[in-house]
């Protein structure tokens, strides 16, 4: 499943649950064993990073060009 961040402020300013719903039941993300997940870092320069999510074997993958400078451990909880 391929996720958009498009509904993430909708949630971080408290849209309703219908609202949510109806914007992201079509994905039926639920259903799948990986999801694609873009993340956008505004912090400093401003860019996009990458999670790659195994539902099965609970890992997650991050690409971020930028990591040498600004890793995720400690955004990342186990």
């Amino acid at each position: 499943a391929i996720l958009s961040t498009h509904d993430l402020p909708r949630i971080r300013y408290n849209a309703s649950d219908d609202m949510l719903w109806r914007n992201i039941s079509r994905t039926k993300y639920w259903a799948k064993d990986v999801w694609i997940i873009p993340i956008h870092r505004p912090s400093g320069v401003g860019h996009w990073v990458l999670c790659i999510v195994h539902l099965q074997s609970k890992e997650l993958h991050l690409f971020d060009s930028f990591a040498e400078q600004r890793p995720w451990k400690s955004e990342v909880k186990v």
